[in-house]
């Protein structure tokens, strides 16, 4: 009898990746679209990150070294329009849009590959469905974050006209790098549909 093999993907870790996959899509929907929604209907003050402004260098370093205040500050508006409201929930709303359809792609994915069926056009269909919605999303994201940041910063600072303001990171690079590796994946999963089909010729 073989033995069992401790890292095999069975029904109860399909289920697990499932039930994470919507636990986290819905709490960035609670935190990111929810939670404003309810402020704004409330009453509170909206309150966002400016970004691009120079605060200047902190006294107090040793010698030799120069302290400067990073490029964000938080703004609070006591009476914000129904616009600033709106562009400061854009971001989170196309990041819970993106990453729900991720989530239905992989779950219906999961559910082939459960059932013994993970070799199928269908299938890599769907991961070039992710991999293009991660490395396309990524990069929208990208600049409607830098647009909102913008807006903001033009409503919160006196005599300021900023149009896009988004400081890239060397992390920021790895969401399209798991796109592109997704994207690989899904041609060996072809390579894949095209030998099964092969031996299916040959019975």
């Amino acid at each position: 009898m073989p033995a069992k093999d401790p890292l095999r993907f069975d029904r109860t870790d399909t289920q697990l990746t499932k039930l994470i996959a919507v636990g986290v899509t819905a709490v960035a929907a609670i935190v990111t679209i929810v939670n404003p929604i309810i402020d704004w209907a409330t009453g509170k003050p909206l309150q966002a990150y400016v970004e691009g402004v120079d605060q200047g260098a902190v006294e107090g370093a040793r010698e030799g070294v120069t302290l400067q205040h990073g490029g964000g500050l938080m703004a609070e508006f006591a009476d914000a329009s129904a616009g600033l409201w709106l562009a400061s929930m854009a971001p989170g709303l196309l990041f819970v849009c993106l990453m729900g359809v991720v989530v239905w792609l992989l779950w219906r994915l999961l559910d082939d590959v459960q059932e013994g069926r993970p070799f199928t056009l269908t299938n890599v269909a769907r991961m070039r469905g992710i991999a293009m919605i991660i490395i396309v999303g990524s990069l929208l994201l990208f600049f409607v974050t830098g647009l909102v940041n913008g807006l903001m910063t033009t409503n919160a600072v006196g005599d300021s006209s900023v149009f896009f303001v988004n400081e890239s990171r060397a992390a920021d690079l790895l969401l399209p790098g798991v796109g592109f590796l997704i994207a690989a994946l899904a041609e060996g999963f072809k390579h894949g549909v095209q030998l099964e089909d092969d031996v299916e010729g040959l019975v």
